[in-house]
């Protein structure tokens, strides 16, 4: 049985849960980060949370990790319906990474079945390009041209890979899905080769398995500035369920395999 529980360093009356909200707000947020990351990796994380009601510590079998929630009413941020985990590792062009965490879904989860609209719970975001002096307030927003979404397929709960540059209307590519288990935790690492040219390939291996259970190749960058990773849940703002995904081992590495 899970045991919800909060952390002993709320204290912070905050609206919001993100890095940039009133004073102290850091502290409480490093909290719930250091649940499911290394210390060395929290100076380019962040939650992105409307509210307390959309994150939890969770302990089971004396194990922590961290409930992210979607309900129905609750806040846009960002525009959208999400509750995330971004970091923003630093990395160049042509540079391999490895992204490894696992998740898990409850259960009884609800999924979005026979709808089957949009549902991502991991994507890679282009940003301004610091290196042009680019800032947000002239930056175009995109679709994230690397993802992983979740959707029904005859019964089963399955993950898919949506790669390609989303830029100048540009179609991406969505890899067949594969099967995924309810109540099961899976450990997933995605290796991506990050280039805006045809050499760019990603990777997407479950369970410590040795070959990629998602494949995609080709261009998967907007631009030549390193994208960022948000891992958890962001959804078709009509899906009107209420979700949790579960989080744990988050950690992001140089890959030489690339």
């Amino acid at each position: 049985m899970l045991i919800l529980v909060r952390s002993m360093v709320l204290v912070v009356g905050l609206v919001a849960l993100v890095g940039c909200g009133p004073e102290g707000s850091r502290q409480e947020e490093e909290a719930y980060l250091r649940t499911i990351m290394s210390g060395t990796l929290i100076p380019y994380s962040h939650l992105d949370v409307p509210s307390r009601d959309n994150v939890k510590i969770v302990l089971e079998k004396a194990e922590a990790s961290l409930a992210l929630r979607l309900f129905p009413g609750q806040p846009k941020l960002h525009g959208g319906i999400r509750a995330e985990v971004s970091v923003d590792f630093p990395f160049s062009e042509h540079d391999s990474i490895s992204y490894s965490w696992r998740f898990k879904f409850d259960e009884t989860f609800v999924s979005d079945t026979p709808e089957n609209r949009w549902w991502v719970i991991g994507q890679w975001h282009d940003q301004p390009d610091a290196n042009q002096s680019e800032t947000w307030e002239n930056f175009r927003s995109h679709s994230p041209p690397v993802s992983l979404g979740i959707g029904e397929v005859d019964g089963t709960l399955a993950l898919a890979l949506t790669h390609g540059p989303t830029r100048d209307g540009l179609e991406q590519i969505s890899t067949e899905p594969v099967p995924i288990e309810r109540g099961v935790w899976y450990k997933i690492e995605t290796r991506i080769h990050w280039s805006q040219i045809s050499n760019g390939r990603v990777e997407v291996l479950l369970n410590d398995f040795p070959e990629a259970s998602l494949i995609g190749s080709g261009p998967n960058m907007n631009n030549a500035y390193r994208h960022y990773l948000k891992v958890g849940m962001y959804r078709h703002p009509e899906i009107e369920s209420e979700n949790q995904i579960y989080i744990d081992d988050l950690s992001v590495s140089e890959w030489n395999g690339g």
